[in-house]
């Protein structure tokens, strides 16, 4: 039979593997994608934020997805941000009215079921502007725009991605849906293949946030 493991030394570690690749480990502050010496799987355990966090790369390249029995918030008041494997499942609050650049995570095979969902918090008078990671990466879905805050079926319209070469969604006028209360999702689905849907809330005629 095996005994209790425990923390032998400072290095935080608690189980290895025979080629001295980590298992699961301590330590303070979330994990650094790209880290060498964590086995494909390996759990780490953030001390400072109470998160645990699964290693879904290699062990020559960590890649971090966070595991967590409730929802992170990640508000957004900066003019730019880029979003990573880690911050899957969250919400992501829009709240700077001057414009905001979102970059997502690259679409491929490693963040194959990433997600994030977005609220617009704040109506925008700069461009609200969603990118993928790079220009292979192409939106599918839809975003359903209603205008003028009417529930009526003439002030809905349904928006499509064209799947040919749609690959940000740029809401940089009142009618592409910069106003508050838009809530929308959007999916690594595959290799290159971003999923989005949800509704925007436009002023006048609306038109697409697709380009």
């Amino acid at each position: 039979m095996t005994g209790r493991f425990k923390v032998q030394d400072a290095t935080g570690v608690i189980v290895g593997d025979a080629d001295g690749n980590q298992l699961v480990s301590l330590k303070e502050g979330a994990p650094s994608d790209s880290a060498v010496g964590y086995q494909t799987g390996a759990l780490l355990i953030d001390t400072t934020n109470k998160r645990h966090h699964i290693n879904v790369g290699t062990a020559a390249s960590s890649a971090w997805a966070r595991v967590s029995p409730v929802r992170e918030i990640i508000n957004v008041t900066s003019s730019t941000k880029t979003l990573v494997l880690a911050d899957s499942g969250s919400l992501v609050v829009l709240d700077l009215a001057a414009g905001i650049a979102i970059t997502l995570p690259q679409a491929n095979s490693t963040n194959i079921g990433w997600y994030c969902d977005f609220l617009v918090k704040t109506t925008f008078t700069g461009d609200m502007v969603i990118s993928a990671n790079r220009a292979a990466d192409l939106f599918y879905g839809y975003l359903m725009l209603a205008t003028d805050n009417d529930g009526t079926a003439a002030k809905n319209k349904v928006h499509f991605a064209d799947q040919s070469n749609d690959d940000v969604i740029n809401a940089d006028d009142n009618t592409r849906g910069r106003h508050f209360g838009g809530y929308f999702r959007i999916e690594v689905a595959a290799a290159n293949m971003l999923v989005c849907s949800g509704h925007l809330q436009a002023v006048g005629t609306s038109a697409t946030p697709f380009e």
